[in-house]
């Protein structure tokens, strides 16, 4: 069934890869089908669009796997003054003018695969630095374990996903399995309607240079 994460955790490290890749499906979902200017509207009162959330939380998404990585030492994105920390986290939130759609899908893509081999090896234990670059994380911890920061970001990427759920419902009206099911080529059936790409979008692109050539009569 589209939406649902898949039940193939053997053990708790791997369920909480599963639902870490789980959500970040869901936000690459959201995005499908759209072209490089409906990714970057924000139909709605909040300055939020598509593609700034999608960038957001690839991003993210990619800096808390560099803290895992690092454990216990700290990033170097978590060393910087917290004026550069600020402006770059403000940045992550706005797709560029001449940012792209397939840009962004593409660091999603590269995000995914990443995921998808290292977490298996990560040390659930491991200590994480708190990081000191804004004035939102804690000051009363230390360290966060790998586990709590993978729990965490299921959170993050659920949250956003949410929010992108709702700018694409009033871009367009397509909701989550819909989309879901656009996304992975599904069939129309008599409960689901898969959301087809608007046309001149990166997804719509992609599947006609996907389709074999028509053989010349």
């Amino acid at each position: 069934m589209p939406a649902l994460t898949p039940a193939t955790a053997r053990d708790e490290g791997e369920a909480l890869r599963t639902f870490v890749l789980s959500q970040l499906d869901g936000m690459r979902a959201v995005a499908f089908g759209l072209t490089d200017d409906q990714a970057r509207a924000t139909p709605t009162t909040s300055a939020l669009s598509v593609g700034g959330l999608l960038k957001h939380v690839v991003r993210c998404t990619d800096q808390w796997f560099a803290r895992f990585e690092s454990a216990p030492e700290r990033t170097e994105r978590d060393t910087q003054p917290a004026e550069e920390a600020g402006r770059l986290y403000a940045e992550e939130f706005v797709m560029q003018p001449e940012e792209t759609l397939g840009a962004l899908v593409a660091e999603f893509d590269r995000l995914r695969a990443r995921i998808a081999d290292a977490a298996a090896d990560l040390d659930l234990d491991a200590e994480v630095p708190v990081p000191t670059d804004a004035p939102w994380w804690p000051q009363d911890l230390d360290a966060w374990n790998v586990r709590w920061g993978l729990l965490h970001l299921v959170e993050e990427i659920a949250r956003h996903a949410g929010h992108a759920d709702i700018i694409r419902e009033h871009i367009d009206g397509a909701t989550t399995y819909e989309l879901v099911a656009g996304l992975e080529g599904e069939d129309p059936s008599a409960w689901l309607v898969p959301t087809p790409p608007h046309p001149g979008s990166y997804d719509a692109e992609r599947r006609r240079d996907a389709e074999p050539a028509v053989a010349q009569g």
